[in-house]
């Protein structure tokens, strides 16, 4: 028996094989973003998330490489 997930509340629906499998169509958008705006809102925000917690990372290490100065 093949599954194939449906819709967005993601429940199991039985299907054959051929339906199981969906290639990804040749429209030109990624496979991660195929839903429209909850999937662009979601990459968007990790994107920018990753990208925050990469430059505070190395503003950290830029501070914890500096001395400090004793008064």
């Amino acid at each position: 028996m093949y599954y194939k997930f449906s819709g967005f509340a993601q429940r199991l629906v039985g299907a054959t094989a051929a339906a199981a499998y969906t290639p990804q169509k040749a429209d030109g958008v990624p496979v991660h973003l195929k839903r429209g705006v909850p999937d662009k809102l979601l990459y968007r925000t990790t994107m920018a998330l990753t990208i925050g917690g990469t430059i505070y990372c190395l503003v950290a290490l830029y501070m914890a490489s500096q001395p400090r100065h004793q008064k």
